[in-house]
């Protein structure tokens, strides 16, 4: 029995990836649900762009270490990807002026001549070939590079380089009043190596020159990922580190600020590897650690959703091209109250989004995933980075496509029963009506609605209900002998208890509006 106080509920969602709200169920089990994989990547290297595909003896990888997002100011979705050419110490280094510096025996940096850029800034490195690139798509499917000619790239000004971030966490900001501000990029720059803040009128063209200091302090590269809280109205980051263990395991930490130029909060640590999931990796692939590679998060109803990236160590990688572990990499589904304080679901738990087959595009990684989902009518589509190998593999081998799936609206985790009850705690509940995204299986679901000591509210029995049979994202529940908004009862100033019960049903969520 739950002996949580009183909540109040808004007009949000309400979803069931914990207990929080239930008081009680019998017959019910927990489950997560994977995504639905496009059958195929929806971005992949292309041999023809070089910035993208180095030829046979370097890697063929692009990663979504960025953003997605449909914007309709201009009816597209719009993506902003990251390129990696390198390390070039191997090879020939091409030429991108303004953005890449090949590395040099000369200390400090040398580019063209030069150790420090027109605004004085002085270089640090650029040697692995970091490039954010940009493409956009009529349907989120079907995606197109344009040659935007802006960089030159070997002389040739026909790509798609927007700029050289680490990952670019990209925001359509429609109460900046100044037009060529309009859109907003953060990120790690390894050219001065630390997080730097963009603004471009289109999301093409971008200009740092209004923020020439970084905004906020890191050393490292890896995932840097942003997120607007709309609730709190804060910007939230999720950042790879390495913790202070005898193997400096990665993990995640985490910063906030009011507004993308700061001020930030020192790094923190926030989500590292458990003893379980060191248990998980060493059952299933022999592993002799786990640690967290990648995390994204964000808020959803009133719930932050993450998918945390889980790298099974399981033995030394190529140290040849500078990979000292080797391992797969899944991933998983977290979830928080207050978008610091991650947990995995009550639920057994299996990837979010499965790798593929051996030998697929995604069998050996999901490397990350955008900072958010795109959410619309249609559901849920979270994009994601596949690798074809794991970890450690040599360099000329990697290879690295953008995926994506899908779920559902809020049909991340579901309660499921052949026959089940769920009851709420007491819950103060705004006028409206109760809607329910459920699913059920030649069966039904049904609601009564009780006092909260547990007496049958008259009208609103289980008989009087006229249950949800078939699929449905949002469905109205109504009462046989209620009408208009049926639960504006008698006395809506005390609190109610809804008791759902399951026939062979799937029940996601349930909403008062």
């Amino acid at each position: 029995m739950n002996s949580r106080t009183i909540q109040t509920l808004d007009s949000n969602t309400e979803l069931f990836f914990d207990d929080t709200l239930i008081m009680s169920k019998q017959g019910v089990t927990r489950t997560i649900h994977p995504g639905k994989k496009h059958e195929t990547p929806v971005l992949y290297p292309d041999p023809d762009k070089p910035w993208e595909h180095g030829g046979n003896d370097q890697s063929k990888r692009i990663h979504l270490y960025g953003t997605t997002m449909y914007d309709s100011e201009i009816d597209k979705y719009r993506m902003w990807y990251m390129c990696r050419m390198g390390p070039h110490w191997r090879f020939k280094a091409h030429t991108i002026p303004s953005l890449y510096i090949p590395r040099s025996d000369r200390n400090p940096s040398t580019f063209m001549g030069q150790t420090h850029d027109a605004y004085g800034r002085k270089f640090v490195e650029n040697d692995r070939g970091d490039l954010t690139c940009y493409a956009e798509s009529d349907d989120g499917v079907v995606w197109t590079k344009p040659n935007l000619g802006i960089f030159e790239f070997d002389g040739n000004t026909n790509n798609n380089i927007v700029w050289d971030f680490h990952g670019a966490s990209v925001f359509r900001d429609n109460e900046e009043p100044d037009v060529k501000k309009l859109y907003k990029a953060i990120g790690f720059c390894r050219r001065y190596r630390n997080i730097f803040l963009l603004t471009s009128p289109d999301g093409i063209f971008w200009d740092d020159s209004a923020h020439l200091e970084p905004v906020a302090d890191r050393e490292n590269e890896g995932c840097f990922n942003v997120v607007h809280d709309n609730k709190t109205n804060i910007f939230r980051a999720y950042a790879l580190a390495r913790g202070t263990d005898k193997d400096k395991r990665r993990m995640i930490c985490y910063t906030e600020s009011p507004c993308l130029s700061g001020p930030w909060q020192p790094l923190s640590p926030m989500l590292s590897a458990t003893p379980h999931d060191d248990t998980v990796g060493a059952n299933k692939y022999g592993a002799i650690r786990a640690e967290i590679h990648n995390m994204s998060g964000f808020r959803y109803h009133n719930i932050y959703i993450g998918i945390a990236g889980l790298l099974y160590v399981t033995g030394l990688g190529s140290p040849r091209d500078q990979m000292p572990i080797d391992g797969p990499i899944d991933a998983h589904l977290i979830y928080s109250h207050d978008g610091i304080n991650w947990s995995y679901p009550d639920a057994e738990q299996k990837p979010i989004i499965p790798r593929g087959e051996r030998g697929t595009y995604d069998g050996g990684m999901i490397m990350g995933t955008a900072t958010q989902p795109i959410v619309d009518t249609d559901g849920i589509h979270w994009y994601y980075t596949g690798a074809r190998h794991t970890h450690g593999l040599d360099l000329k081998d990697r290879y690295k496509a953008i995926g994506r799936a899908t779920w559902r609206l809020d049909g991340f985790v579901s309660l499921d029963a052949d026959k089940g009850v769920v009851e709420t705690i007491p819950l103060h509940i705004p006028s409206g009506d109760l809607h329910i995204n459920a699913t059920t299986t030649d069966g039904s679901i049904g609601v009564e609605v009780l006092s909260s000591t547990g007496q049958i509210q008259t009208g609103f029995s289980i008989d009087d209900c006229i249950p949800l049979t078939g699929n449905s994202t949002k469905h109205r529940i109504r009462w046989k002998s209620s009408v208009g908004a049926e639960l504006i009862l008698a006395d809506a100033c005390q609190p109610l208890r809804l008791r759902f019960v399951l026939n062979r049903a799937q029940l996601y969520a349930f909403c008062i509006n």
